[in-house]
């Protein structure tokens, strides 16, 4: 009798929608790879779990609050538990699971340590499981990344414990070894899996048939991932909107499950004014939505990239993080290969930018022959973990 493979997926938890949606399209990868096989996320996210594939299960441990300020990101628990005993709690949690599930593979997102270290004794204390630390490619300036991630310590904690490094970007895009400082011992682990995105349609048509659109009507579509602190944005982006209606006839906002309640209820009030615009929380598929839009804007965080790129979109993409560097260095380069327009945050909160929004109507990106990014991630990272196991 074949042995039911059991594999863990972390991710820690973040301020958004992004580490839960790489996650469950991991899984999902996984689950279509191997039938029948035992596929477990670990996490501290709160929202987004109707989004796991189904056969996906999640053992859930206690979560931070993050939020994003302009002196940096920072997160607190969510009830009212010293940090030291909160951070406990999450690795004795972690460490109780991975003991008794003993997964042939684990699939560590972003932190390989975990949130503040929170996985070094499951990570340490279970040596036979494989274990795959999955990077979303850019990370953040070389300054950061080199000393969080390619630090000597951490170097050789994943050396030590580290079956191979999957990044998750196509490598025409970006290396890792030719912007940060990676030590040649980790080079060797580094395989490129090409981009992390959800299945959809082919086409736009069948796109718009499967969400009962108009074929013809000139479609606006919004989504900014889990949505917290975006008000501001959704208040710059509505005004600018409402300047150029004759310009398309429907759009649909995504207000985020992350958006705050307060917030959510001011915005829907303001959005019923216009009888062609719809507000909700969620567009779900979002990649179908994406496809059968003729304009898409939304931040430019991995997974709005990633789909953006996986359905060929014509899209405007804000990278919107208060201080990091990630997303405005990812945009660059995609906007550099004219797969995408960006356009900075400061400039959508204090300028207006209607002349930009028609000409991403009248005007759409990518432009043809653009070179065709690998968008089959999720595949390939499952016929790797696939072959990694079978040993």
């Amino acid at each position: 009798m074949e042995v039911t493979r059991r594999i863990a997926l972390y991710w820690h938890n973040g301020r958004s929608l992004g580490h839960t949606v790489r996650s469950a399209t991991l899984g999902q990868g996984l689950l279509e790879r191997m039938p029948g096989s035992a596929v477990v996320g670990i996490t501290g996210a709160s929202k987004g779990f109707e989004l796991l594939p189904p056969a996906m299960d999640v053992v859930k441990i206690p979560s931070y609050l993050a939020f994003d300020h302009e002196q940096g990101a920072t997160s607190a628990p969510i009830f009212p538990i010293e940090s030291d005993d909160f951070s406990r709690l999450r690795m004795n949690l972690v460490a109780t699971f991975m003991r008794d599930f003993r997964p042939h593979a684990f699939i560590v997102d972003h932190h390989p340590q975990g949130k503040k270290g929170e996985l070094i004794p499951a990570v340490m204390h279970s040596p036979g499981t494989k274990k795959v630390l999955g990077l979303r490619g850019i990370l953040g300036t070389p300054e950061e990344t080199n000393y969080e991630f390619f630090h000597p310590r951490v170097t050789a904690f994943i050396r030590d414990y580290f079956s191979a490094i999957h990044v998750y970007v196509d490598e025409r895009v970006f290396r890792l070894e030719e912007y940060y400082s990676v030590p040649p011992p980790l080079v060797d682990l580094l395989r490129y899996t090409g981009y992390v995105t959800r299945p959809t349609v082919a086409t736009r048509e069948q796109a718009r048939a499967q969400l009962q659109l108009n074929r013809d009507a000139r479609v606006i579509v919004i989504s900014f991932g889990g949505g917290q602190g975006t008000e501001p944005l959704w208040h710059a982006l509505l005004h600018n909107l409402d300047r150029i209606q004759d310009e398309f006839d429907l759009a649909y906002f995504a207000a985020g499950p992350y958006l705050e309640a307060e917030a959510f209820a001011r915005l829907q009030k303001l959005v019923a004014q216009y009888p062609n615009w719809t507000w909700t929380r969620m567009l779900d598929p979002l990649p179908a939505w994406m496809k059968a839009s003729d304009l898409f804007i939304g931040s430019a965080g991995y997974n709005s990239l990633s789909e953006v790129l996986a359905t060929n979109a014509n899209a405007l993409v804000i990278p919107r993080q208060l201080k990091e560097r990630e997303q405005v260095l990812h945009a660059d380069r995609l906007a550099g290969l004219h797969m995408l327009r960006q356009v900075s945050l400061e400039t959508v909160l204090h300028e207006a930018i209607t002349a930009l929004l028609v000409a991403c109507l009248r005007e759409p990106y990518p432009m043809h022959g653009q070179v065709r990014i690998a968008a089959d991630g999720a595949q390939e990272n499952a016929r790797l973990i696939k072959a990694m196991i079978s040993e």
